[in-house]
């Protein structure tokens, strides 16, 4: 396939080719649809990292990456055997329209498995091809051009191969170069910008010596961005790191449980580090996972209540990987607040263990080399020395002073607790209207085919719904206001006006010369016609029940766009939506009768008044993330809806029985 045609139409999704996608794999450089973002959610993330391309947090120059990746024809990597020579394996791949199992299957096969990427035939041994490539990685990111060196990368090219004749990384390289795209491509494929070259320099040294801040900020964010997603995840702030400033641990709202942060401090370096990795993966989760529920497009797909199985990982682990999902969030809050402590303790520990070795090697005057290491794993086990303890002391928070604050700190959890039973109440309320408009909508569809049905049986040939028939019952009705006066002739003369038609032309008719004073009650009967037409009942046209009929669907249609516009609080239909309800429910006022439904279409007017500054008030409570009132308009919009639908429900029963 030519690099012309792999090129239109990339603002695609690179699984289904559905267009206007949300959602962006980071690591495979593709942009995704909703559906197939549900999939590679349920892959995990060590098999593909998804963000949302509307909602989530990104560096310009990581989301400018991703961009290039997909318009340079990244996806072409990962589909190389589909495109090569007329696709060979009989293999389709999906479309829109295609069901959810068929393009999981393909999706699986496709990012899990690898079955259609890039791959080359060496003839060498696997030293040397890691070599090679390795060689390849190191001299393309000095260039701009990111498609190699995402080939590279996908064919397994090590992103910290360590080059033994230029005594340097790719990533060193990269910086030197000022190639940011390369740095984001390096640093998502994982590499180290702590790793020194051969003069003992990092990345970050080569940054800070060209004075590119840029990098410099990059880079420093990348070695703490566990930390400082933790912190993100409490309080909402990260630490600036341009004042030296690298940990930030909430000073309130949270307390340290001494018996689980004395359970840490025994673990070894590296049970700790696969603890932090798994709890890191449990909050990355969650908050794609909150972001997921925010969209409109979402509800109906499937959500990933734990964190996927990794293949690579032994069963035990990947079952207490699954066991955090149970964690409630202040316990998870918890969890990640000990965490943080612990982490800058071990530090702590370790820049006084570096300093040590420096003033040791100050004194050694041997000839073999010294080198910087971190504490051992007995270290973190028990205290060592005074000096550690009284490191460690500057770095704890101490019980004292937290138990001083225990009681602001148990009303903050339990107002913590209150915000989650809240948001769960309102979406159980809204799910409960999501169910009454569909009632609703399930209602007007079948009264609109019962209307359909009488008109047909009205303009057909049935003898009970012609008119003659409906004529004779009429004439029927008004008769018997006029025979309480005149005598049982006068009705058996209407009654029987089937049988007053002569059987041929010589009979004459027979009961008529019986009724006396004929003229005056043909003038009677007249004038009882006129009075009915003129002073029509409210259910007489079938013209008027079916404009009552459409005015009752089309202020159903708006209040479903209504409850729909609350729910998304990016977009600003609100106010409009609303409008459209009241402008709805004025036109069925106005073809409704006064004296038909007056006080309910009054009572649907005052509700109706009270919904424009409620949606108004609404967005600016959303603009000024107020969410508190956030909350409180939404419900009062919400009931404002639910007493105009059933309203609405009632005149449309009410219309539709008298047919």
């Amino acid at each position: 396939m030519s690099r012309a045609k792999s090129r239109q139409n990339v603002e695609v999704c690179g699984d289904c080719g559905a267009t206007d996608p949300t959602w962006a794999s980071v690591n495979k450089g593709i942009l995704l649809c909703t559906q197939c973002c549900s999939i590679h959610r349920s892959l995990g993330r060590h098999i593909t990292q998804v963000k949302s391309l509307l909602k989530s947090t990104w560096n310009p120059n990581q989301l400018n990456m991703v961009t290039t990746l997909n318009n340079n024809g990244a996806n072409n990597i990962w589909e190389h055997t589909l495109l090569e020579n007329g696709s060979k394996l009989l293999k389709k791949k999906p479309g829109l329209k295609d069901p959810l199992s068929i393009k999981q299957e393909y999706i699986k096969a496709k990012h899990q498995h690898c079955l259609y990427a890039f791959r080359e035939n060496y003839e060498d041994g696997l030293l040397s091809v890691e070599n090679e490539i390795g060689k390849q990685l190191h001299a393309s990111v000095r260039t701009p051009n990111l498609e190699t060196s995402f080939r590279l990368l996908v064919l397994g090219a090590d992103p910290n191969y360590f080059h033994d004749e230029k005594g340097s990384t790719p990533l060193h390289v990269a910086v030197k170069s000022d190639q940011k795209l390369q740095v984001e491509l390096l640093l998502v494929y994982g590499a180290d910008p702590t790793c020194p070259d051969n003069h003992g320099r990092t990345s970050l040294d080569y940054a800070r010596q060209s004075n590119n801040k840029e990098l410099m900020s990059r880079l420093t964010e990348s070695q703490y961005e566990v930390t400082d997603t933790f912190s993100f995840y409490l309080s909402l702030r990260k630490p600036d790191h341009s004042t030296g400033v690298h940990f930030l641990i909430p000073p309130t709202g949270f307390k340290s449980n001494p018996a689980s942060l004395a359970k840490l401090q025994k673990l070894p370096n590296h049970v700790f580090e696969e603890l932090v990795m798994d709890v890191y993966d449990e909050v990355d989760r969650r908050q794609t996972e909150a972001i997921w529920l925010s969209c409109a497009d979402t509800t109906e797909l499937n959500d990933v209540p734990f964190l996927p199985v990794d293949n690579t990982l032994s069963s035990t682990r990947n079952q207490g990987r699954q066991k955090l999902a149970r964690f409630s969030t202040p316990e998870l809050k918890s969890l990640v607040y000990d965490i943080l402590v612990d982490t800058q303790r071990r530090q702590s520990v370790d820049k006084g263990s570096m300093l040590k070795l420096r003033e040791t090697s100050e004194v050694d005057d041997s000839d073999d080399p010294l080198y910087d290491s971190v504490a051992e794993d007995e270290d973190y086990a028990i205290p060592l020395s005074k000096e550690d303890l009284a490191a460690n002391k500057d770095s704890m928070i101490s019980i004292d002073s937290i138990n001083k604050t225990n009681q602001v700190l148990e009303q903050l959890t339990k107002q913590l607790k209150n915000s989650d039973n809240t948001i769960t109440d309102l979406r159980l309320e809204v799910a409960k209207l999501r169910q009454c408009v569909k009632v609703l909508q399930s209602e007007n569809c079948d009264l609109r085919s019962r209307l359909s049905q009488k008109s047909s049986i009205m303009n057909g040939d049935s003898g009970f719904d012609s008119l003659e028939f409906i004529g004779e019952n009429q004439a029927t009705e008004s008769f018997q206001s006029i025979t309480n006066g005149k005598g049982s002739d006068d009705v058996d003369l209407r009654q029987k006006k089937g049988q007053q038609r002569p059987t041929s032309m010589y009979e004459t008719r027979e009961g008529i010369h019986k009724v006396h004073n004929w003229h005056a009650l043909k003038e009677q009967l007249k004038q009882n016609d006129n009075a009915r037409n003129t002073s029509p009942g409210i259910y007489s046209s079938p013209y008027d029940r079916e404009t009552v009929l459409q005015c009752t669907e089309q202020i159903t249609r708006t209040i479903q766009q209504l409850c729909k516009s609350i729910q998304e609080p990016e977009k600003e239909e609100c106010v409009a939506n609303g409008e459209k309800v009241k402008s709805a429910i004025v036109k069925l006022a106005g073809t409704l009768s006064k004296d038909a439904e007056g006080e309910k279409i009054k009572l649907m007017l005052e509700v109706v008044n009270r919904l424009h500054p409620e949606c108004v008030n609404l967005q600016l409570a959303r603009v000024k993330s107020d969410n508190k009132a956030v909350d409180v308009h939404f419900s009062n919009i919400r009931d404002i809806a639910f007493n105009l639908a059933k309203f609405t429900k009632e005149i449309v029963t009410k219309y539709s029985s008298c047919q």
